[in-house]
């Protein structure tokens, strides 16, 4: 989706108008309009100070893939994925069981380059294993984040500190 409707979107979520939004931001609301029409491509400047005036779930995932490219995590919001914070739990349980299996299975004591076409597919699929974890694990932070209306901006930036704090303590 274009990244104009995916902030169209995210404005509304967040019940705010053009105006609101642009008193924000070093922009104009007629720019915001423009941006979020088509008519004026978004600058990639401008794309972290929205998301963080925003400070909306979907909006982050929207443009980290923007940014990011295809090193990015995507947001669960298919037809058949359930948001409820039990479901995603579960899922979260059920991927993470995966990848925990197959890194079982890996041989972390052979060198790499003894190893053979197969066994290096099957790191890969070990890796699409983590990934899928660690994807389920993000966006079960992002919809608790939305169902108990925490600030997901402000939660990754308490939880960096901490990261800081045990790593001074080590």
């Amino acid at each position: 989706m274009k990244i104009g409707a995916e902030l169209v979107k995210a404005r509304k979520r967040q019940e705010l108008t053009q105006q609101q939004l642009s008193f924000d931001l070093p922009v104009s609301r007629e720019s915001l309009a423009k941006y979020e029409t088509g008519t004026r491509n978004l600058p990639e400047d401008m794309r972290q100070l929205i998301a963080h005036s925003l400070d909306d779930v979907e909006f982050y995932f929207a443009t980290w893939n923007d940014a990011a490219g295809e090193v990015s995590i995507p947001f669960f919001n298919g037809d058949y994925i359930d948001q409820h914070p039990a479901s995603m739990v579960f899922l979260v349980q059920t991927e993470t069981k995966e990848a925990l299996d197959h890194l079982s299975k890996v041989s972390w004591v052979k060198p790499i380059h003894t190893r053979t076409e197969q066994e290096r597919e099957e790191m890969k699929q070990t890796l699409f294993e983590i990934l899928d974890a660690a994807a389920s694990m993000i966006n079960l932070v992002a919809v608790i984040c939305r169902e108990y209306r925490f600030s997901m901006k402000k939660l990754f930036k308490e939880w960096r500190l901490t990261l800081k704090a045990r790593r001074m303590q080590q």
